[in-house]
C-alpha cells in the first residue's frame, strides 16, 4: 500500500490518498529535478506527479505522509504515473464522440 501527500491550500493541511500499488522500498533511481525548479526549488502545484489513478482520499495531517503529489486539473487532466492525460478530456476519442452527439441533438432539434 502506497501513500500520497497532496497540499491542500484551502484547509492548510495535507490530503492523504492511498492506493493499492506496492510501496517504494528505496530501491529506486535517483529522481530528475524538474526543468522549471529555479533555485529555490519547484512549484508543487505545477512540477510535481500527479495522483496516481485510482488513488482513494484518507483524511487530512498536520504532516506529509508518503510520497508528495498534486492532485489533476480539471475533469481529471493531469494524467498519472504513466504521463498520460486520464479522465473525460484526456480522452479525444471520447470528447469527439460527445461532440458529434450534441451536434447531432442540437439539428434534431432545429429541425423540430
Amino acid at each position: 500500500m502506497a501513500l500520497y501527500s497532496v497540499w491542500d491550500w484551502n484547509r492548510n493541511a495535507w490530503g492523504v490518498y492511498r492506493t493499492n500499488r506496492p510501496a517504494s522500498v528505496g530501491d529506486d533511481p535517483l529522481p530528475h529535478r524538474p526543468s522549471g525548479a529555479s533555485s529555490i526549488g519547484a512549484d508543487p502545484d505545477i512540477h510535481v506527479k500527479a495522483l496516481p489513478s485510482g488513488a482513494k482520499f484518507v483524511g487530512y495531517d498536520h504532516t506529509c505522509r508518503g510520497e508528495v503529489r498534486r492532485k489533476t486539473g480539471f475533469l481529471g487532466i493531469g494524467g498519472d504515473d504513466a504521463g498520460q492525460a486520464s479522465g473525460i478530456v484526456g480522452h479525444g476519442w471520447l470528447m469527439f464522440a460527445a461532440g458529434i452527439v450534441v451536434a447531432s441533438a442540437y439539428v434534431w432539434w432545429r429541425k423540430t
